[in-house]
């Protein structure tokens, strides 16, 4: 399969993390694209098979538990395209916030609008440094969702 890993990051982890999906799907053969969300192409996204969208949740224009910025730049440009794919999200979060990754409702309700599907339950990764484990729930959730 043709797969986009396209993420936006704010201190690396979820830009860490993207990597470690895309090696993981590397090794099972795919094809796999690795993007910073601001260099995606709207009209690109086509090409792909699959995608994969990853960011934090923060706290934007007093808005907590949101995605990153340049996801919500990106959301905008998609506005009245549609785009019957199947995709998945993962997040990173930190449980002491009120929205804990709040980030993946928002992009789960952003792939319904534009007419995509999910392919199964989306990711969402508490203290992506701080927690023994994290790399290993990321590498076993990238190996599951794409079969």
């Amino acid at each position: 399969m043709n797969i986009l890993v396209a993420y936006a990051t704010n201190s690396g982890g979820t830009a860490e993390a993207a990597q470690i999906v895309t090696d993981t799907l590397t090794t099972q053969s795919h094809t796999v694209t690795l993007k910073r969300i601001t260099d995606v192409n709207p009209d690109a996204l086509s090409t792909f098979d699959v995608i994969l969208f990853g960011s934090p949740s923060w706290d934007y224009k007093d808005q907590e538990g949101v995605p990153h910025e340049d996801f919500i730049a990106f959301m905008e440009k998609m506005k009245g395209k549609t785009m019957s794919k199947p995709f998945a999200i993962f997040g990173l979060g930190d449980r002491s916030y009120p929205h804990f990754c709040g980030a993946v409702e928002h992009l789960e309700a952003f792939v319904k609008t534009i007419g995509g599907t999910l392919v199964g339950p989306s990711l969402r990764i508490d203290g992506f440094y701080t927690k023994p484990g994290n790399r290993e729930t990321v590498q076993k959730w990238a190996q599951q969702i794409i079969r």
